[in-house]
């Protein structure tokens, strides 16, 4: 099976991702799969993939893929500075070598290729979650092949494909983002509620692919309470009582009470919002 990419550099971050594997959360094991999964899926569609087809998750800078063959590839979610404009999809010629020097607006760009990428699969997943040992992490001189069929669409006479420019996001946009009650609800002062929605918080150097930490005042926690399933998009409340967003990689269980959780489809849009980034909060009516 010939490669069509060779990875130069990983940058800040670099690893394949998918729609993950939600199945074995009641396992432990937590979701994972791309963190900004609106972006993935487009970069799958640009090329007539099905939507869950590995993708390459390309953080903030430095990463390099030189192209091996003649072939087409999407780029979608974040601008970090790459030649291919995000959300679109174009051919690209053998000795190519695309770079992302620098993160113009959100965090996480995707690269996608026709059919996706071959890998091992763990737990019906290619996606890499490092911190708990699931995938084989991306390293200089890799070179990734696609499967043997390629994109559903005919490339033929066609320069250039993109998205509808309503459907694609900038990322610079500040947003309030949209709060539902969570388990503990009920166990937070009114004080400590409205310091969510109040507050401006930051988004914290150390927020990662587990949890994203903000900080901002102090929530007032209750009393501890006994471990249970934690969803991802969860405010857990630790004793600093600065909030930590629970992430796709994060826990399954935890004993911090959650006062609030993100919308679910607010959690892409969380996901590209780069550390020092000012946030706010207001609850789903």
């Amino acid at each position: 099976m010939e490669a069509s990419l060779e990875i130069l550099s990983t940058g800040v971050g670099l690893s394949l991702q998918d729609a993950g594997r939600p199945a074995w959360r009641r396992y432990g094991v937590p979701p994972g799969g791309a963190m900004d999964r609106y972006s993935m899926q487009c970069a799958n569609e640009l090329l007539g993939n099905r939507l869950d087809c590995p993708v390459l998750e390309i953080l903030l800078q430095g990463a390099k893929i030189r192209v091996l063959k003649d072939t087409w590839v999407a780029l979608t979610g974040a601008n970090l500075g790459c030649e291919v404009q995000p959300w679109t999809a174009c051919k690209v010629s053998r000795g190519t070598v695309l770079e992302f020097p620098l993160s113009r607006s959100g965090l996480f760009a995707y690269l996608g290729t026709p059919g996706g990428f071959v890998s091992e699969k763990w737990f019906g997943s290619a996606s890499v979650d490092a911190r708990n040992g699931l995938g084989r992490p991306l390293r200089k001189g890799d070179q990734l092949s696609g499967p043997e069929s390629g994109a559903l669409f005919s490339p033929e006479r066609v320069k250039r494909r993109m998205l509808p420019l309503q459907r694609c996001r900038v990322f610079e946009t500040k947003r309030a983002f949209k709060l539902i009650p969570g388990p503990q609800h009920k166990s937070f002062s009114s004080k400590a509620l409205s310091s969510l929605t109040q507050a401006v918080w930051t988004v914290s150097a150390r927020s990662d692919r587990t949890g994203f930490r903000l900080e901002g005042p102090a929530i007032e926690v209750p009393e501890s309470i006994p471990s249970e399933p934690v969803l991802s998009g969860s405010f857990q409340i630790p004793g600093n009582g600065q909030p930590i967003i629970t992430m796709v990689d994060g826990p399954t269980v935890g004993g911090y009470a959650k006062p609030a959780m993100l919308e679910e489809s607010e959690l892409d849009w969380l996901a590209q919002c780069a550390p020092g980034t000012q946030i706010t909060f207001e609850w789903l009516k």
